[in-house]
């Protein structure tokens, strides 16, 4: 199995560093930007496709699930892992010569896009299942898969001094719950 499809020059060349040294964000607006810049055509959608694609071929279908590969590349060897959590991909990749570098292609899967959300009995502020997250960007990290949210929605619900929870999907709201007093 080769990694060939996007590494090393095309998914180095399409992802924004991090904050964190030798860490690299595959981002739609910086990859289109940069390709733009170059000349290049990028299908962003159909790149996540391929990844996606290659990560099946992998064997990567579920959190947790890691592949190892390694290769040659403009006169190099390199060897890596690619390893899924929850919905992103993270690639580390070691080549000779250069060290180590991670590539994290986040929100590759959409499984893990459910989220369970409640409203405080006393002050009334929305928060996230289990976390208890109430700003909207630390949600997120609340995101889980149908299964597991369904459970904590149902689980939520059940408890006497929750007046009301909300099942997302994405952005969409799949399901609300009003407590009867």
């Amino acid at each position: 199995m080769s990694i060939k499809p996007f590494f090393p020059a095309r998914l180095r060349d399409l992802c924004a560093p991090s904050p964190r040294k030798d860490e690299f964000l595959l981002e739609r607006r910086f990859a289109e930007v940069y390709a733009s810049a170059r000349g290049t055509p990028l299908d962003f959608d159909g790149l996540l496709a391929e990844i996606r694609e290659w990560c099946k071929d992998s064997g990567i279908e579920r959190h947790g699930g890691s592949y190892s590969f390694s290769g040659l590349a403009g006169g190099r060897e390199y060897r890596g892992t690619a390893t899924r959590f929850r919905d992103e991909l993270s690639i580390l990749i070691h080549t000779a010569g250069e060290g180590r570098r991670r590539y994290i292609v986040p929100g590759l899967w959409s499984d893990y896009s459910w989220l369970v959300a409640y409203q405080e009995p006393l002050t009334g502020e929305w928060r996230s299942w289990p976390g208890a997250l109430k700003e909207p960007r630390l949600m997120e990290r609340d995101r889980t898969n149908e299964r597991e949210a369904r459970e904590g929605y149902e689980w939520v619900c059940k408890r006497p001094i929750i007046s009301r929870a909300r099942l997302f999907r994405g952005e969409d709201l799949v399901s609300e719950f009003f407590a009867r007093r």
